[in-house]
């Protein structure tokens, strides 16, 4: 069975057994680019629209590449490594050194080659996942550079800036929809790409691919473009955050034509967010003005329950007071009275002895 990538790219029909390939776009042989199939000039013709599309695209894509620095910064560690394995005699170094120059003169196809090879005999080194996961996303080959990136995630140490940048580039793949059927990492639902991305920028800060990450995650499905995660909805705050990622990750592209989209991003998502939080901040507003005036009420309220029970009081002490300045008259009253009665008693019993006294005297003198 012919391998999918010699089948005619429109009907999909092997070669016959006494050929090996159909013949080839030769576009794509010129530049390098995957090898495209047809089985004839009627379908060639028929599909020629989309893969012309594709050359534009990959045009587009190498004159990116042309305005950063990839190229430049590659053939210099490329010249590092290769002396390094000169002086060392290193065996993989010099390997490793050869497939870089073959990835910085843009001939990816070779290099994707030249990574395979290092890979099948130092099968447990990251870097060579990572590299080759490159040299085949510059060939568009996405479905196939997904699964090196995320080996590399896999094999470099955890919270390092080589592992975010094995995360951010299986990101970039896996949400496109040519990795749509792909099985998909654990970590790929929306709550676990919040986390991830979060650390990714922790880690790696002033790389424009983290920040794009962490920018695309906190928008969601919120303005436009389908996620391929189940993605939750987004508050305006997190639209907000997420131009702020975007405008961070302008500033650190190399490309101009990156430069620019990223700031259209965030421009688009400051649109969005801003009259969600104006709207917001009004309400919170009057909930706040509501909340001040129930809390006044409330205070006015307790204000005159206070002074109704102070008043309330002051009335029962008072008439506490008069009921005891009344008892203490009375208990007075009363003692005045009783200090009378024995005052007159006392008298009367004065005057009875008196006239007993009187009595006895008149008896004597008749004797």
């Amino acid at each position: 069975m012919a391998e999918p990538s010699l089948l005619c790219v429109n009907c999909a029909r092997p070669p016959p057994p006494h050929r090996r390939t159909w013949s080839r776009c030769t576009i794509c042989v010129e530049r390098n680019l995957p090898s495209t199939y047809y089985c004839g000039e009627e379908c060639m013709n028929a599909h020629w629209p989309k893969h012309q599309a594709y050359h534009k695209e990959q045009k587009q894509r190498a004159k990116q590449i042309r305005e950063g620095a990839h190229p430049d910064n590659e053939r210099l560690l490329a010249e590092a490594e290769a002396r390094r394995a000169e002086r060392t005699g290193n065996e993989y170094g010099k390997r490793f050194a050869a497939a870089m120059v073959l990835s910085a003169e843009g001939d990816f196809n070779a290099a994707a080659k030249a990574w395979r090879k290092i890979i099948k005999q130092w099968p447990d080194k990251p870097t060579q996942y990572f590299n080759l996961g490159i040299a085949l996303d510059r060939s568009d080959r996405n479905v196939e550079a997904a699964p090196m990136f995320l080996k590399a995630m896999e094999l470099y140490l955890d919270g390092t800036e080589d592992w975010a940048a094995s995360v951010t580039s299986a990101f970039d793949l896996l949400k496109h929809y040519g990795c749509v059927e792909m099985p998909k990492p654990e970590w790929w639902n929306d709550e676990a790409l919040k986390a991830l991305s979060a650390r990714v920028v922790a880690v790696a800060p002033d790389s424009f691919m983290a920040c794009a990450m962490r920018a695309r995650v906190l928008s969601g499905n919120a303005i436009s473009g389908k996620t391929h995660w189940n993605a939750g909805p987004r508050t305006a705050a997190e639209i907000k955050e997420a131009a702020t990622w975007y405008r961070r990750a302008s500033k650190q592209a190399c490309a101009p034509a990156d430069e620019l989209r990223f700031e259209r991003l965030a421009s688009a998502r400051d649109a969005f967010a801003d009259p969600l939080l104006a709207e917001e901040e009004a309400e919170a507003a009057i909930a706040r003005a509501a909340a001040k005036a129930e809390a006044e009420k409330a205070r006015t309220a307790a204000e005159a329950e206070a002074a109704e029970a102070r008043a309330a009081a002051k009335a029962e002490a008072a008439e506490a007071l008069k009921v005891a300045e009344a008892k203490a008259v009375a208990a007075a009253e009363e003692l005045l009275a009783e200090e009378e009665k024995e005052k007159q008693q006392t008298s009367t019993k004065a005057g009875k002895a008196k006239q007993g006294k009187g009595k006895k005297g008149k008896g004597n003198g008749k004797r």
